[in-house]
């Protein structure tokens, strides 16, 4: 019986092994690949605007176009005939924006995917788009909401070289990391975001970093948040600072206080 267990424990582990390794690189032959793939943090660091693009229609547009609107960029890189990380990277994006009350694509942030493979036609990247927008909560985001391009291998590059997305070639398919980057309105980069599910306060506390309060219905809201989380670069994940959380009832505390204070001054003063 104890042999029959063991067989049944080498044969699954035999089975799921080959899972394991094309879920996180994807489609990789060669196991040694994996040192070749990630993510290079380029923090505060500025793209290139000027690099073009190709539309969902075939239309010929710049970086600089989704830029200078007073609104952070959420920017995802993935390719369209992916066959398994791209579509889950991709639903994580539209699940976590639909998680979202209060902030909304096009109104507080402009979205934008780019695909890494130059070959990928404006039929596919059309087909792909309509799915995405469609699937987003309410129906309302239109094409100018969420931007859906590729590029020519040399502006591909440019761009995954500007934000530091090391992917490789491998066969029909790509190996890739997965996640996302949130932009500033003037392009320089302000957070990366892992995985392929995203926890919604830390896209929420991302955009408004990268907008530095300025979006959303109450920015005095958004400037006491950013006080309280700050960005734990081992978690990576926003975190309650527990001081600024101390000094912030401090303030609130005092304030009551003098309030009261007042309020007794004045009772008294007109009782005499």
């Amino acid at each position: 019986m104890r042999r029959f267990f063991i067989l049944l424990s080498v044969m699954y582990i035999s089975s799921t092994l080959p899972a394991l390794f094309t879920s996180d690189a994807q489609a990789l032959s060669n196991v040694a690949d994996v040192e070749e793939i990630g993510f290079d943090e380029k923090l505060s660091s500025a793209i290139d605007l000027d690099t073009e693009f190709r539309g969902e229609n075939g239309e010929t547009v710049t970086m600089s176009s989704f830029f200078g609107q007073k609104k952070p960029v959420l920017l995802s890189l993935a390719y369209f005939t992916c066959p398994r990380l791209c579509l889950l990277a991709t639903d994580g994006v539209v699940e976590v924006i639909n998680q979202m009350d209060t902030f909304r694509p096009g109104e507080d942030y402009t979205v934008v995917t780019v695909s890494f493979d130059p070959e990928e036609s404006p039929d596919v990247i059309g087909e792909k788009a309509a799915r995405y927008r469609k699937a987003l909560a309410g129906g309302a985001v239109e094409a100018a909401d969420w931007h859906f391009l590729t590029a020519t291998e040399e502006n591909i590059l440019r761009l995954t070289d500007s934000v530091g997305f090391r992917f490789k070639k491998d066969g029909e398919e790509f190996a890739h990391p997965s996640g996302i980057i949130i932009l500033t309105p003037d392009g320089v980069i302000s957070r990366y975001l892992y995985g392929v599910q995203h926890d919604p306060r830390n896209f929420k506390l991302s955009l408004i970093e990268a907008s530095e309060g300025k979006i959303g219905s109450s920015k005095l809201i958004n400037k006491v948040l950013m006080f309280c989380y700050q960005f734990d670069p081992v978690g990576k994940r926003y975190a309650l600072a527990a001081l600024n959380v101390v000094k912030a009832g401090g303030m609130v505390t005092l304030a009551v206080l003098v309030t009261f204070l007042c309020l007794m001054w004045r009772r008294e003063k007109k009782t005499h």
